[in-house]
């Protein structure tokens, strides 16, 4: 299948097509871990993955990206049976992570479930649905540790080391894995557009996307 790729902008119309095959990369064995759990206490009362993004529940894009990563465990943070139903049809195994936790809970939790031969994790955010396939494609051809980054600062979506993952399962509740990400060096942080590492945090963010 032929891998999308979009130099800028990502319209509503293309959306649908950006669930593509993802070929392997450099890692022999890897496990998927998509946050996808935690309040969102700026969207309002509402679970903003849940929220209509081109007539599919917005987490849905993170789920079937992640679905089509050559990986030997796939897995889903979650604090509702909502979002668990959305991460099972779509072939992850979701992890049940209390509400209000903190997104470094989850992280850690999603280390812990891992299969224990995954040499590294692929780490998605359930809130960012404009990443194409093609930007997983050419992190996973990075050797571990490595990263996205956005104006040279490192972000996620990040490719961890199981070097890691013991220190990871110490980080403290408001410490994620961006203080690791910050011992990348800039040979080891992939340059994304702005607009495909855009998270939905409130309302507005997906009426500013329809607008366009």
């Amino acid at each position: 299948m032929e891998r999308a790729y979009l130099d800028e902008e990502v319209s509503a119309a293309q959306l649908p097509r950006l669930w593509v095959l993802i070929m392997p990369g450099t890692v022999d064995v890897l496990g998927v871990i998509v946050l996808a759990a935690g309040s969102s206490r700026r969207f309002g009362e509402d679970d903003k993955l849940l929220a209509d993004l081109c007539n599919e529940p917005l987490v849905t894009f993170a789920f079937q990206l992640a679905a089509n990563v050559p990986a030997a465990a796939r897995l889903a943070g979650v604090s509702s049976e909502a979002v668990a139903d959305l991460a099972r049809a779509a072939g992850l195994h979701p992890i049940r992570i209390p509400q209000g936790e903190t997104q470094s809970f989850s992280l850690r939790a999603g280390i812990k479930a891992l299969d224990p031969r995954c040499d590294a994790s692929l780490i998605l955010l359930g809130d960012m649905p404009f990443l194409l396939g093609d930007d997983l494609a050419k992190l996973l051809e990075m050797k571990a540790p490595a990263c996205a980054a956005l104006g040279g600062k490192p972000v996620v979506p990040a490719l961890l080391p199981r070097a890691w993952f013991d220190e990871i399962l110490t980080l403290s509740e408001d410490c994620g894995a961006r203080a690791l990400l910050e011992r990348t060096e800039a040979y080891q942080r992939l340059s994304l557009p702005a607009s495909r590492l855009r998270d939905i945090d409130e309302p507005s963010d997906l009426l500013g996307f329809h607008e366009q």
